[in-house]
């Protein structure tokens, strides 16, 4: 138990310092024909997370307390993709309402899987 506890430690640190450059994930909600691509953004407060357009047809398909997989992209174009289990922790305005007409979409990360589990 432990183990896992700082691994996922590890694993959300790495993320943070990623999303710093260029990272991005993409991910299919369950009810979802479409993918979506976002860059990952520190929002420091509130962790890690995604900005999305309010009127994104991505918030009709998740909320807060889904989990998924999704496939996670360090910046770099060389390195190879990553595929991660996160779960939303909160769909809430941004701070201080800006940028207007968007929602920050809060991530935790779990755990990292194997490329077979993305779906």
């Amino acid at each position: 138990m432990e183990t896992e506890d700082l691994d996922t430690q590890e694993l959300r640190l790495e993320i943070r310092e990623a999303a710093l450059e260029f990272a991005a994930v993409e991910l299919k909600p369950s009810t979802s024909a479409l993918r979506y691509v976002f860059k990952l953004r520190d929002f420091s407060s509130s962790g890690l997370g995604l900005l999305v357009k309010q009127d994104s047809d991505l918030l009709n398909y998740i909320r807060t307390q889904d989990i998924m997989i999704i496939k996670y992209h360090k910046g770099s174009v060389a390195t190879e993709p990553q595929y991660i289990k996160v779960q939303v922790r909160h769909i809430s305005a941004p701070v201080n309402g800006k940028p207007e007409n968007h929602m920050v979409v809060g991530l935790l990360f779990l755990e990292k899987l194997g490329q077979d589990q993305f779906t």
